[in-house]
């Protein structure tokens, strides 16, 4: 059957290239699966992503000592992003010491753990990719993209690498000319306030290439809910003396989000926890009041926390909403343990949907880009990797009619296009099948303009 191509509003599309590149730990169960992936890399300095430590038996962070017994610098990122394991080696060839410190993030030298902004010091420290690296990544991203039946996406880019924002924009260009980029990605400019002034002085706001366009401001306020960095206003369940991580002050972040806005720019603003998600709705509500003349097209990206309460504040305050029915998929593990009691007032999607705009996406590479994965986890609540699980909410169970909505039409306004033609070919009816099935549909066909642009 035939059904319009997907959006997808919120992913990393040179993270999803530079995965390919890199070790992939999603499928290791232990220290030891880790350890041995890690030994059969000939790189100097050995970089890998994807751990989560709550697929492993006893459950217990990943720290230095378990990466002891290799020599070279090595650094793990939890699947998340948002949390990175470095060895002592690493942590020698960074000049951390013990006395290192960063606004917004942790530095744990003991553990050699490291959280959100301190994450930007090891970028800056760590070997830049070249443009023909990024272009690799793009269209190996994008090929991947469009095997999934995806032509249009939103996407944070300019904070992947320690690189100036002019060579991720050459690269996308570059590959564009090449007539190697089909996919059509908006960038969510994540910048510092310097930066995004200079982005302004280079005429680059709003600016409009080929397959390429810059989109709105994009802010990261706290971390994960796996990796305990999402920012509570309850400390976690199992963790009572962690509240999260707040990686912005207030007047930092009004400042920001304001300079955006005069600058007719809309702001999309990660936060997970409730507290990160306070901050974020006054924040965009003020910003709103001062630039009342402007039209506004802000959201929240991920939301899981969200409450009824900050639902219908948003509401009022017509606040947008980017999220991720595939993060169902992994955070069903972890949910109980994290925030207890809090889970019947969380991942509240469907409610959001009745009362918010609300669009589908999937943060890709932290979860699987394959749209029929997310439609399973929207319509199910439940979990594809651990299927012995029970629903998370049956109460916040999309249709697939909504479900759909929210991944094309909803999503045009965050890729800022009017309208959307593509569609693709898949290998079955997905309105006559049991759920079960969704999550096994292939894509056959993707078509542009009536043209087939990619074929199975």
């Amino acid at each position: 059957m035939k059904i319009p191509a997907f959006i997808d509003s919120h992913l990393h599309f040179l993270g999803i290239g530079y995965y390919q590149d890199i070790i992939d730990l999603k499928d290791s169960l232990s220290v030891f699966d880790i350890l041995k992936k890690l030994s059969r890399s000939n790189r100097e300095i050995i970089i890998a992503r994807g751990y989560n430590q709550d697929k492993f038996k006893n459950k217990t962070m990943i720290e230095k000592k378990d990466l002891a017994t290799i020599a070279k610098p090595v650094c793990i990122f939890r699947v998340c992003g948002h949390v990175a394991i470095l060895n002592q080696a690493m942590l020698d060839y960074l000049d951390f010491t013990e006395n290192t410190k960063v606004s917004g993030g942790t530095i744990d030298y003991k553990r050699g753990i490291i959280t959100e902004n301190a994450l930007n010091l090891l970028q800056e420290a760590l070997p830049k990719p070249t443009i023909e690296d990024l272009k690799r990544y793009i269209i190996n991203a994008n090929n991947l993209l469009l095997s999934q039946g995806i032509t249009k996406v939103a996407s944070d880019d300019f904070s992947s690498f320690a690189l100036p924002f002019e060579q991720v924009i050459q690269a996308y260009n570059e590959v564009d000319e090449q007539g190697l980029l089909q996919v059509e990605v908006t960038e969510q400019v994540n910048l510092s306030l310097s930066e995004l002034k200079r982005f302004k002085e280079k005429g680059l706001i709003n600016k409009r290439y080929n397959h390429l366009k810059m989109g709105p401001l994009k802010v990261l306020t706290d971390g994960s809910l796996g990796g305990r960095t999402a920012s509570l206003n309850e400390p976690y369940s199992d963790d009572n003396n962690n509240f999260g991580v707040l990686t912005y002050k207030d007047q930092d972040l009004q400042e920001l989000v304001d300079f955006a806005s005069a600058n007719d720019m809309d702001s999309v603003l990660h936060a997970i926890g409730d507290k990160a998600c306070d901050q974020v709705i006054k924040i965009l509500i003020n910003t709103q009041n001062r630039y009342s003349g402007k039209r506004h097209n802000n959201a929240i990206i991920h939301a899981q926390l969200l409450n009824r309460k900050q639902i219908d504040l948003m509401k009022k305050h017509s606040i947008k909403a980017i999220i991720q029915p595939i993060f169902i998929n992994t955070d069903l593990l972890i949910i109980d343990g994290r925030i207890g009691r809090r889970r019947s007032d969380s991942y509240l999607f469907k409610t959001m949907n009745e009362n918010l705009h609300v669009g589908f996406s999937t943060d890709s590479p932290v979860e699987t880009v394959n749209p029929f994965h997310n439609l399973y986890c929207a319509l199910t609540q439940k979990s594809i990797d651990y299927p012995n699980l029970k629903p998370l909410n049956n109460s916040e169970c999309f249709t697939l009619k909504d479900a759909l909505k929210a991944y094309t039409t909803n999503n045009l306004d965050f890729v800022y296009d009017q309208d959307h033609s593509d569609y693709i070919e898949i290998d079955r009816d997905i309105y006559n099948i049991d759920f079960s099935d969704l999550k096994a549909t292939n894509v056959l066909k993707v078509y542009r303009n009536n043209k087939i642009i990619y074929s199975k």
